[in-house]
């Protein structure tokens, strides 16, 4: 997987406190991914793994660049550290290249992706069920993470 999927046409948002901006945004235009994944994809020794959200449709939907060695973070996340927030309260994470924006309202989780850390337009986005999503990160984290019996 080289190239992030693209949305045919970017979401845009006014103005870059997301927070502010996400009332206005048609949420129901959103297009929805059925079989979203998150996996991890080993980038080199230096670097170790990131985090992506993948589909087989679609392809590699977005990703955490930032994000070196997920694979250590991962052996000590539980599932309140998923990245997730709400429309009043945003996740967001940027770096020189790139911005996640990541929050759920209803059944859905929204998922909007830039090349700009001050990006007002996204040419990635995409909502997923909560469901789904959080079955998706219990997989990851259980590879990394597996919770065991408890001696009597």
């Amino acid at each position: 997987m080289n190239k992030p999927f693209r949305n045919p046409r970017p979401l845009r948002v006014a103005g870059e406190e997301m927070a502010d901006a996400l009332d206005a945004v048609d949420l129901n235009g959103i297009p929805v991914v059925d079989d979203f994944s998150v996996q991890l994809r080993e980038i080199d020794e230096e670097r170790g793994s990131h985090v992506d959200f993948v589909s087989a449709v679609h392809g590699l939907l977005a990703t955490f660049p930032a994000w070196d060695h997920a694979e250590r973070d991962l052996r000590h996340f539980n599932p309140t550290d998923v990245p997730l927030g709400t429309m009043e309260s945003p996740y967001e994470d940027a770096d020189d290249e790139w911005r996640i924006v990541i929050f759920a309202k209803h059944a859905y989780v929204y998922v909007f992706e830039a090349d700009s850390p001050r990006a007002q337009a996204f040419p990635r986005y995409f909502r997923v069920t909560r469901d789904r999503y959080f079955e998706q990160w219990a997989l990851l984290l259980s590879m990394f993470n597996p919770a065991s019996e408890l001696d009597a």
